[in-house]
């Protein structure tokens, strides 16, 4: 039980700084430690105690789907971030601004 602390204070801790900071790459930040926080928790959970590959005959193996599954999300986070880095770049040279609310506001 204290494994599954750590991911959801990771998880908590980028909501927070989603609602709260009015920074763009502090946003920006948040999101990419709430990808994370997220596959922190999906490894706790699937993780197993067996260590052996998943052959034919052996009991106790660690199952390669949830694997595959945590290096496509971090490919995908990698993909978002770095699309919205770009996107940011781009507004912010435009209006010259990085709060979010005197963006909103024009």
């Amino acid at each position: 039980m204290v494994d599954f602390i750590a991911p959801f204070l990771i998880i908590f801790l980028s909501i927070y700084g989603l609602l709260f900071k009015k920074h763009i790459i502090s946003k920006i930040i948040a999101l990419d430690v709430l990808n994370t926080g997220i596959v922190f928790l999906f490894v706790v959970i699937a993780s197993k105690i067996g260590n052996a590959p998943p052959l034919k005959g052996s009991g106790n193996y660690v199952d390669p789907f949830p694997q595959a599954v945590i290096i496509t999300s971090i490919v995908i986070g990698f993909a978002t971030i770095s699309l919205l880095l770009s996107i940011t770049m781009i507004v912010v040279e435009k209006k010259r601004k990085k709060d979010l609310n005197e963006i909103e506001k024009e």
